[in-house]
């Protein structure tokens, strides 16, 4: 074995989220020392965009242009809509939250350098990497390397790529697979030669491709599995054990971005698939912004001052692994919480349900934050989110689901991922962040359709459950799939004779002073909702309203 540690330097295109925990994970383990980090900043030339876009037009003809232009429209209108909320304080949060991650923080922690470096194949670059004195390159997402700079480093450099080779080389991550109909999807680590991923192979793995599956979820499962094989490849290297298999020779074509057409016939075979449309998100984008920036918004807030108008709202997962209509990314709840703290005020739900109790106002600017089911993430992700940004919240948990790998029946049937579930040490932990525990029956089943039997047990047991594990009162309890058809008076009577204080929906609607404390609604947020969306549906502006005025 070595007697010296392996020394690392990483060669990226991006530096992102998924980036950054590759290079924790690699820095974590013993034998191996991180060098430095270049990071490709290089700004394509004219002449470059130039010939992209006269490839482009050949592929998918005249209509590429208007469809980019579109999607470039749309790009500038959410970049302009982010500005609603200040992003240096979403920054701020995060840090706060997360202060293990970041490449900043992981250059402090581990003592190596970050490098802007140009283009990657310049002489800058290649300076910097021969200073290093690297043994071994890692290549993460960046642009083709040219064998000056993949040859510096003294073992060479090794690439992750999202794919089997030799049958899928090239781009994009999962799409084609799909495209094909294949059962299972590939990741491979390889040197980087002089072809594009034509290098010896040095690790390879599979994840199967599930029924639901669509090409975002599918690339975040590469994602997740290329961090494991990356970590045990670059073990072997620090052991000396690696062992290098050349590439068979293949006629497959190297893949490339699929197009507009391609992708539409891909979304029919995969109905599940939400793809939002760029025009008609441009046009929402656009309408808040005129709205917001127009006084409107301010007006009808102001209008509103001596009303009696809180909100609540639900979250169920806040992670970034999936993309769907339950799930709200780490810097999207960030920015959330960052709006929320401009224009509104959160307050306990306890705060909440004493104002309904008593009959008093409850001030129009008065939010309340919920988070439903038994997603453990909500612990990882959003509990320390809440605790940096001091705002509380209220966790419904489904008490059957704790400690174990139950999978709840709506994710089995709709989405592609398997979710982890709370630990009995994060009930416990929950109240030292300002987050209370609520109930939400033992097995998540339909309180409108289950006998009435079943139904007392699910009501009763959940709060027993939920006090035994945490030692803590549980007061409040919500229905699981909290629409209008899900809520039966009898078992409304039944909670109200468990001995809950309060019983909450999820069919939408705002809080006032009149709202009934077994009837309190909430409204569902997920990504879909920029700031700006959540602003302006916080006010009653959504989509679906001003549709509705259209057709008035």
């Amino acid at each position: 074995m070595p007697s010296s540690k392996l020394k690392i330097a990483f060669l990226i295109g991006k530096n992102n989220a998924h980036q950054q925990e590759l290079i924790a994970r690699v820095c974590e383990l013993e034998g191996v020392q991180t060098v430095g980090v270049l990071i490709d900043t290089a700004i394509p030339s004219r002449q470059q965009r130039s010939r992209n876009l006269k490839r482009n037009i050949r592929r998918e003809g005249l209509s590429y242009i208007f469809f980019r232009a579109i999607s470039m429209i749309k790009d500038r209108l959410e970049a302009w809509a982010d500005r609603v909320i200040p992003q240096n304080e979403v920054e701020q949060l995060l840090r706060a939250a997360f202060p293990e991650r970041g490449l900043d923080r992981l250059s402090q922690q581990y003592g190596f350098p970050v490098f802007q470096a140009g283009n990657l194949n310049g002489e800058t670059a290649v300076q910097q990497l021969q200073l290093l004195g690297a043994d071994l390159g890692i290549v993460l997402g960046t642009r083709v390397l040219k064998r000056l700079l993949f040859c510096v480093p003294r073992l060479g450099c090794i690439n992750l790529h999202k794919g089997k080779v030799p049958d899928y080389r090239g781009m994009p991550p999962g799409f084609w697979e799909l495209y094909q109909g294949q059962t299972s999807a590939g990741v491979t680590v390889h040197f980087v030669d002089d072809g594009l991923d034509t290098g010896d192979v040095v690790g390879r793995s599979e994840v199967p491709i599930h029924a639901k599956e669509t090409p975002e979820s599918l690339r975040s499962k590469l994602d997740a599995e290329g961090i494991r094989l990356l970590v045990s490849v670059v073990t072997q290297f620090a052991d000396g054990t690696e062992v290098r298999q050349p590439q068979p020779a293949s006629a497959a074509k190297t893949r490339t971005r699929p197009t507009r057409a391609q992708q539409n016939e891909l979304a029919r075979r995969l109905p599940h698939w939400r793809r939002l449309g760029d025009t008609r998100e441009a046009i929402k984008t656009a309408l808040w912004l005129v709205l917001f920036h127009g006084g409107w918004f301010a007006l009808l807030r102001w209008s509103r001052k001596g009303n009696s108008r809180g909100a609540i709202l639900l979250y169920h997962r806040v992670n970034d692994i999936s993309q769907d209509v339950l799930t709200c990314g780490t810097r999207r709840f960030a920015e959330h919480l960052v709006a929320l703290r401009h224009y509104y005020g959160v307050i306990p739900t306890e705060e909440m349900i004493e104002r309904l109790a008593s009959r008093a106002r409850i001030e129009p600017t008065r939010v309340a934050i919920h988070f439903d089911d038994c997603y453990r993430d909500v612990r990882t992700c959003a509990a320390p989110l809440l605790a940096a940004a001091k705002m509380p919240a209220t966790v419904f948990v489904s008490s059957g689901f704790v400690d174990t790998e139950r999978a709840f029946q709506h994710d089995q049937a709709k989405y592609p991922h398997r979710f982890e579930n709370l630990r009995r040490q994060d009930l416990t932990g929950f109240p030292a962040l300002g987050v209370e525990i609520a109930a939400h029956t033992v097995n998540h089943v339909d309180l409108g359709s289950v006998p009435l039997a079943q139904a007392q047990i699910e009501v009763i047991d959940s709060r027993q459950q939920l006090e035994r594990l945490t030692g803590r009162p549980v007061l409040l309890f919500s229905f699981p799939f909290g629409g209008i058809h899900n809520i039966r008076e009898e078992v409304r009577e039944m909670v109200v004779a468990a001995g809950y204080r309060a019983l909450f929906s999820a069919h939408g609607g705002i809080v006032n002073k009149d709202t009934s404390l077994f009837d309190v609604p909430r409204f569902g947020v997920s990504s879909d909702h920029s700031a700006l969306r959540l602003l302006m549906e916080l006010e009653g502006i959504s989509w679906q309203n001003f549709r509705r005025w259209l057709r008035l």
